[in-house]
């Protein structure tokens, strides 16, 4: 009997990687390994020792740590030949957020967060030609939790510190479902070569408008004020991964 292939991916407490075991595992791969925090390089040594012993075929590097531990991940997946994978995000971008952006578009990090998961794509490249990159942007949770670092748990935020949700109508913030996302990954490996890659799913709509499509679809009684004091673009272009958003 053929046995299925199998996945290791870092991050599963996190927002996206659960998700993205839930399609593997419908697309029937076996998630192995455990869940390690990475710090120092005992850490990092610990984690690719787990990486060598699950035999994994397929390795998707979505957690916070080290630069040198994405770095070490790439190299050991191209060595033994594993498909890797390095989930990136929008925040990449110059800080004024002039988008949209393309695949094409140069990249201006500066601080903080985005430069770090940009640090950490150099890195990625360096060690693996035939690495994955994929940026994605804010993710909605389908069951609305609040309790993940996605879109709902920001309005419920500010519901709570304000009674109602105030957006601005010109912030134009790349997102997408959870799920969906994480199918597009499973079709970006299943059918394309290495590579950058974007996933968003919003191509217009300001984070006012979102926030009042999601308040419809899902019968939500939020009060939403519409600002314009923040203005920013961060919407990425991808034709080749396209996935359904709020109707």
């Amino acid at each position: 009997m053929k046995l299925a292939p199998r996945a290791y991916l870092t991050g599963l407490t996190g927002t996206v990687a659960p998700s993205l075991a839930t399609t593997l595992t419908k697309h029937g791969y076996a998630i192995v390994g455990q869940h390690i925090r990475v710090n120092t390089e005992e850490d990092i040594a610990r984690s690719l020792t787990d990486v060598m012993s699950s035999q994994a075929t397929l390795i998707v590097h979505l957690a916070l740590g080290p630069i040198a531990w994405a770095q070490a991940l790439a190299t050991h997946a191209y060595q033994h030949k594993q498909t890797f994978v390095y989930v990136s995000t929008a925040s990449v971008y110059d800080d004024q957020g002039h988008g949209p952006y393309t695949i094409s578009s140069p990249v201006y990090a500066k601080q903080g967060y985005g430069l770090y998961k940009y640090q950490c794509e150099e890195a990625v490249r360096a060690a693996n030609p035939l690495a994955y990159i994929v940026r994605i942007g804010w993710q909605i949770d389908p069951l609305q939790s609040p309790s993940s670092n996605n879109m709902f748990r920001f309005f419920a935020e500010q519901i709570k510190s304000q009674g109602r949700i105030s957006v601005s109508s010109q912030f134009f913030p790349s997102c997408s479902f959870l799920p969906d996302t994480t199918e597009a990954m499973y079709r970006m490996i299943s059918n394309y070569i290495h590579g950058l890659y974007f996933i968003n799913a919003n191509h217009t709509w300001s984070l006012y408008d979102i926030a009042i499509k999601i308040k419809h679809h899902f019968h939500l009684p939020w009060t939403i004020e519409k600002t314009d004091n923040f203005s920013r673009n961060d919407l990425l272009m991808d034709p080749r991964l396209p996935i359904p958003f709020l109707e």
